[in-house]
């Protein structure tokens, strides 16, 4: 897919990124739930069509996100990539990825995240990207440490999805789990990649 097609703001081998439209919501709701028990809470939050649209709505006007869309190499939209907590004055945004879960584990995060930077930085004129990821999210630390991503700090915040601390499967994460304040919490990692860092990735 070429970089000069209509609405690309950035692409890959595989894909595009273009802005997220009212209509990428419904293809987003079109999306299965995450098979995986560790990303189940992240799995699309069903709505009615109103609600899609009074969702749209708040997300791009009343809090202001900068949200985008990933099509793969056929056109269809596979992931989002969404800029939170925008900040001109400080040159900074808060990124927040996701890829329908028949894509995962193949380079498409990567890919398509790669591609962005660059409209980002050099484009859209930021200076820094942060993030909060999932310390149990390996598959995403890894994502985000290919392409320069430092941990900067962590933090504990509220677990979304089924308790998987008794279940042996996961004693391999269960080092980020904890009961506090808010319940089951997770550990976050916070991580930050700076603009004159990035080119040297």
């Amino acid at each position: 897919m070429a970089i000069a097609d209509r609405n690309t703001v950035a692409a890959g081998p595989r894909t595009r990124v273009r802005p997220f439209t009212r209509a990428d919501v419904d293809a987003w709701q079109s999306w299965p739930d995450y098979a995986d028990q560790l990303l189940v809470g992240t799995s699309p939050r069903r709505m009615s069509p109103d609600q899609r649209s009074r969702w749209f709505d708040d997300i791009t006007q009343r809090q202001r996100q900068i949200p985008f869309a990933v099509d793969d190499e056929h056109g269809t939209m596979i992931g989002r990539i969404f800029l939170r907590h925008v900040r001109a004055e400080e040159g900074s945004a808060v990124l927040g990825i996701d890829l329908h879960p028949a894509y995962l584990g193949q380079g498409y995060g990567t890919e398509s995240l790669g591609a962005f930077l660059h409209h980002y930085f050099e484009n859209m004129g930021f200076e820094r990207m942060l993030l909060s990821v999932a310390a149990h999210n390996i598959r995403a630390r890894r994502c985000y440490e290919s392409l320069g991503f430092k941990t900067v700090g962590s933090h504990w915040d509220a677990h979304i999805g089924p308790d998987i601390t008794g279940d042996s499967n996961f004693a391999y994460v269960r080092n980020f789990f904890r009961r506090g304040p808010l319940g089951l919490e997770t550990l976050f990692y916070d991580m930050r990649l700076e603009r004159a860092a990035w080119p040297a990735v």
